[in-house]
């Protein structure tokens, strides 16, 4: 008998999905809304199955938080750095999962908020990892150019 998916596994498979060739993904800012709404209403779905019984959603959304940073952070750690395309569109991912997340931390049915501000603050110091290497390698390709008389 095949396993019924959780929903943890559901947002696993969808950052796991949406970061698999990245770079070919187009149009992008479509499929990159489509990701958004999508993670939204899984991390919504939690919480409603637990209408009532707000510790047990909490602490089931708060799982939920961490399983989709575990598949961001290996998804990030799998990039190829060298790809500017793939660096840029990882930045913009990271963007709107942390928009969605910081949103949630105003649900009142919410009564731990601990992991949903860790997550949101690791996905900010990763963004700032990521802006970090591509203004560098900006400024590299920038000095080339230059050193080459053609910038």
């Amino acid at each position: 008998m095949d396993r019924v998916p959780s929903i943890e596994d559901s947002l696993v498979s969808i950052v796991e999905n949406f970061f698999k060739d990245i770079d070919k993904k187009e149009p992008f800012y479509m499929e990159l809304s489509q990701y958004r709404f999508s993670l939204k209403s899984k991390l919504t779905q939690i919480l409603s199955q637990f209408a009532g019984d707000y510790e047990t959603g909490s602490k089931s959304f708060n799982s939920a938080v961490e399983a989709t940073w575990k598949a961001l952070e290996d998804a990030i750690n799998k990039l190829n750095l060298e790809n500017e395309k793939e660096l840029e569109r990882a930045t913009k991912v990271l963007e709107q999962t942390n928009e969605v997340l910081k949103e949630f931390l105003y649900e009142d049915r919410i009564k731990d908020k601990g992991s949903l501000s860790a997550v949101s603050g690791r996905i900010g110091d990763t963004l700032e990892r990521l802006s970090y290497e591509m203004r560098r390698r900006s400024g590299l390709i920038k000095r080339i150019k230059k050193l080459l008389g053609m910038g």
